[in-house]
């Protein structure tokens, strides 16, 4: 399979600053690094003559300083936080683009890429610097901003705080240049990890300057700040279970109500999970993602062209260290694991039904309450009715894929059994084992009180849901599979009219081997559980009747 591009799996970046579309950044600021080194030296070349001209010691060097900080991201990272690490074009873009567009994005980076660095970190600090103290930076219109850091957990939160916490206490070139902001002395009161740390302001709202919180094991009350600054909202504990998934989306959707209105909202992440929180707020238009991976493609082509940051030493040890999933959701953020595991869209194949003749029917039940079933995970019950052609291939008539209780479950089973018994042969009916056990009294007590009976064959085996799934991998590649376009189904449980095949497609068959849920697939593979009546084939000069293992691909 040819490497993936994680492009396909975001919309395109918005553009990086222009001298027509600048955002927040100060006019005059350059936009290349080089013209910023030459536009710093002439600034502050001109600053110093002038302090000696009129003599006043370092009076226009600071201000020259100070305006630099507060105005150039890039500038404050680099000297005014010691940060010489920071000296590469590529680091340099990124500041400029945070300045500039630094609300209402999901920035999710690679890891070691200076995401937090930045953005937590750095755009903190300057929107500290900017919107406090004397002739604070007209952006602000006279607010002084305060800061709420949400993390997975409060730990997590309280270690981004430390870092902002300990360089507004030890950083002496700050403190020399922004003495109405910075104390000398940190006060006892209002600084600390917990309570959060509070500069010197004129203002005095009950929200620290900046606050740590966890989304899932410590939001506050009462509070709510000019900006929302979520970092590591999803954690590896975070996408452990779906569970655990639901409960970061609904802290963060409960989060919403600590900001303030005109306030601002900034996202930066990794991801973990396919369907982790940060799946919700870009389906939710909560966010505009940013997007910068460890190669230019999304790629594992490590070449030094195609690298952004890391040499390609680096990122070629890291992939063989951290394995394809780990590798792909945290440097690529592509969790979609090791492409050689999943399906590809390349690969599906439709079919619009003109007649339902020549074709051998099936109805496979994957039902949700198994006793050894997940229920927690696997909470869909899955129907599948295929039709079987001549051409070895596998047609879909009607997909359901719902949160059926058993009684919704067996009144399905017998109303499909009646339709499609009108289409054709209807050859086997296929109950997943485990699922049977516990429904076929109850079905079979509804089908005699209906007199209408049929059989229904158990499907079971020892193969692991993973392995089973892989089966079709072939099937699927070779064009074996032909999907409906449009499978128009009303949710017996809430409703609403679904497309079954796109909700597959979507949530399991792209998402495989990592989707929160994977019934459809499932009950789907049990089709190389059941004894497969192919029709017989009418091509003149062969066979009628063919010997193929319908196990293996054909």
């Amino acid at each position: 399979m040819k490497p993936k591009s994680v492009k396909k799996h975001y919309p395109s970046n918005p553009p990086e600053p222009t001298p027509d579309n600048r955002g927040l950044l100060p006019e005059g600021l350059p936009l290349t690094l080089r013209e910023t080194k030459s536009f710093w030296v002439g600034l502050l070349s001109r600053a110093e003559k002038r302090d000696e001209d009129e003599g006043t010691g370092d009076k226009y060097l600071r201000n020259a300083r100070r305006w630099l900080c507060r105005n150039d991201l890039f500038f404050l990272m680099f000297w005014g936080l010691g940060r010489k690490d920071m000296l590469h074009p590529w680091l340099f873009r990124r500041c400029r683009e945070v300045q500039a567009f630094p609300n209402g994005y999901l920035d999710l980076w690679s890891r070691e890429h200076y995401k937090s660095t930045i953005i937590t970190f750095g755009q903190s600090i300057q929107d500290i610097l900017a919107s406090h103290g004397d002739n604070p930076a007209p952006r602000f219109n006279g607010r002084e901003v305060t800061i709420g850091i949400f993390s997975h957990t409060r730990g997590i939160s309280k270690a981004f705080l430390k870092q902002i916490k300990d360089e507004l206490e030890e950083n002496v070139r700050l403190k020399d240049l922004f003495p109405d902001i910075l104390w000398s002395r940190p006060p006892r009161k209002g600084w600390s990890l917990d309570s959060g740390i509070i500069v010197k302001r004129k203002s005095n709202p009950k929200e620290a300057t900046v606050e740590a919180w966890g989304l899932v094991d410590g939001q506050p009350t009462g509070r709510h700040f000019w900006t929302l600054l979520y970092d590591d909202v999803v954690t590896v504990e975070s996408v452990n279970t779906p569970e655990q998934i639901k409960k970061t989306t609904a802290a963060w959707e409960l989060s919403d109500n600590l900001g303030t209105e005109g306030g601002n909202k900034r996202y930066a992440g990794t991801r973990y999970h396919l369907f982790d929180t940060y799946t919700d707020i870009i389906k939710r238009g909560a966010a505009i993602t940013r997007v910068h991976l460890c190669t230019k493609d999304g790629t594992e082509n490590f070449v030094k062209e195609n690298c952004t940051l890391k040499h390609p030493n680096t990122l070629a040890e890291k992939r063989k260290t951290q394995g394809p999933y780990t590798f792909g959701a945290q440097m690529l953020q592509d969790p979609t694991a090791d492409t050689s595991m999943g399906f590809d869209e390349e690969w599906l194949r439709y079919w619009t039904p003109e007649t339902y003749s020549g074709l051998n029917i099936a109805i496979i039940v994957d039902p949700s309450s198994g006793k050894e079933k997940n229920k927690s995970k696997n909470d869909y019950t899955a129907i599948w009715v295929l039709g079987f052609g001549g051409d070895r291939k596998v047609r879909q008539l009607r997909h359901i894929r719902d949160r059926l209780n058993l009684t919704a479950r067996t009144k399905a089973l017998i109303d499909l059994h009646r339709e499609w018994s009108e289409h054709g042969n209807i050859f086997c009916v296929g109950y997943e084992q485990y699922g049977m056990q516990a429904d076929i009294e109850h079905i079979e007590t509804q089908m005699k009180a209906e007199n209408y009976e049929f059989e229904i064959t158990e499907l079971g085996g020892s193969m692991t849901k993973v392995n089973r799934i892989l089966r079709l991998v072939p099937w699927f590649e070779q064009g074996r599979v032909l999907l409906l376009e449009r499978d128009i189904y009303n949710r017996h449980a809430d409703g609403n009219a679904v497309n079954t095949t796109k909700l597959f497609i979507e949530e399991e068959y792209t998402a495989f081997p990592v989707c929160n849920h994977d019934d459809s697939l499932d009950g789907l593979a049990r089709i190389f559980d059941i004894d497969i009546e192919w029709p017989a084939r009418k091509t003149v000069g062969h066979s009628q009747h063919d010997s193929m293992d319908h196990r293996t691909s054909w």
